[in-house]
């Protein structure tokens, strides 16, 4: 009799193991599998997103990009009551000093709190500090225009602009190239700056990493000396690329930055330069609201080297300054 009920023992053994082994077999025919790839996709597609709104909101700023305006435009502005909202972003010591008249003074931190309804123009000490300033406000949709080398450009008063690019103190005479360098290929930096969702908020809360980050050319050529690992970006016309630049630095316009942002390594440092560092600042800034860790040359190519055969000639010179009238 236990001879014959074994067989049966055995048949049912089996369905068991079958009865088990059926969300198994399932799940290798594919819904199971299929639903947990949606998951990862989901998630993936959510750590894009952030980084994907910035840049849509830095390329979309670079079509119509914060501008430069000059001393003596800005005075005839002044002159005929027809001024924009003049704001200094310089210290509040420096301010006092002597400053635009009409200018308000504001911390860089405090941007955001200007009135939206306003053409803003910006100012600081030699222009580049309010270059990061004018990217950060133009982002956020602000109507925004850039002093040309800040109070430096409006006053010869050495005790008003205090901070002027001086080149017996700030220009070198380093080592350039010539030869093109195309540099590697990279992905793009993680964003995780924000948990909403919200476009607006998640481009605010870039915007909120920005800090005016600069290099000296001193402590730029040391690095370049022991051969760190970076990325040095001339943002200068090609031909002034071609006629010398930096050891080792790669070359794109700003306005061709989005399209070249996997030119630049997000887990080294970036160091930006151009003629005077004006739009080397924008560039950085924008840099910065992609999460790159990027600083701007301060004055540009003018504080590497003094041969305007590299510079343009393009250097801030106070013997062009008109000087125009400050306010205490």
């Amino acid at each position: 009799m236990r001879m014959r009920l074994w067989p049966g023992v055995v048949t049912i053994a089996i369905l068991l193991v079958l009865l088990t082994a059926l969300p198994i077999l399932s799940a290798c025919g594919g819904e199971e599998i299929e639903t947990e790839v949606e998951v990862e996709e989901v998630v993936t597609e959510e750590e894009a997103e952030e980084f994907d709104i910035v840049k849509d909101a830095v390329a979309d700023y670079l079509t119509d990009k914060a501008g430069l305006i000059m001393a003596s435009d800005l005075h005839m502005m002044i002159v005929e009551d027809d001024a924009p909202y003049i704001v200094s972003v310089q210290s509040a010591e420096n301010y006092a000093k002597g400053h635009i008249p009409g200018a308000v003074n504001i911390k860089f931190s405090e941007l955001t709190t200007l009135p939206k309804n306003e053409e803003i123009l910006l100012y600081c000490d030699s222009g580049q500090v309010a270059s990061f300033g004018a990217a950060v406000l133009g982002v956020l949709g602000y109507d925004v225009q850039n002093l040309k080398h800040g109070i430096s450009g409006w006053t010869t008063d050495p005790n008003v602009a205090t901070l002027r690019f001086n080149p017996e103190a700030d220009q070198f005479d380093y080592q350039t190239e010539t030869t093109a360098n195309e540099g590697a290929t990279y992905g793009y930096p993680e964003l995780d700056n924000t948990t909403s969702s919200d476009s607006d908020a998640i481009i605010e809360a870039a915007v909120a990493t920005v800090s005016a980050k600069f290099i000296l050319a001193t402590d730029l050529n040391m690095k370049v000396a022991e051969g760190e690992d970076m990325t040095i970006l001339d943002i200068r016309s090609a031909a002034y690329y071609a006629a010398g630049h930096i050891p080792g630095a790669i070359n794109f316009g700003i306005g061709s930055l989005v399209d070249n942002l996997n030119k630049l390594d997000p887990d080294a440092s970036v160091y930006v330069y151009c003629d005077t560092g004006h739009w080397a600042a924008q560039a950085v800034a924008l840099l910065q609201m992609l999460g790159y860790d990027a600083y701007s040359l301060k004055f540009g190519i003018c504080s590497w080297s003094s041969d305007e055969a590299i510079n343009n000639g393009l250097c801030f010179d106070v013997a062009s300054v008109q000087g125009y009238e400050v306010e205490k």
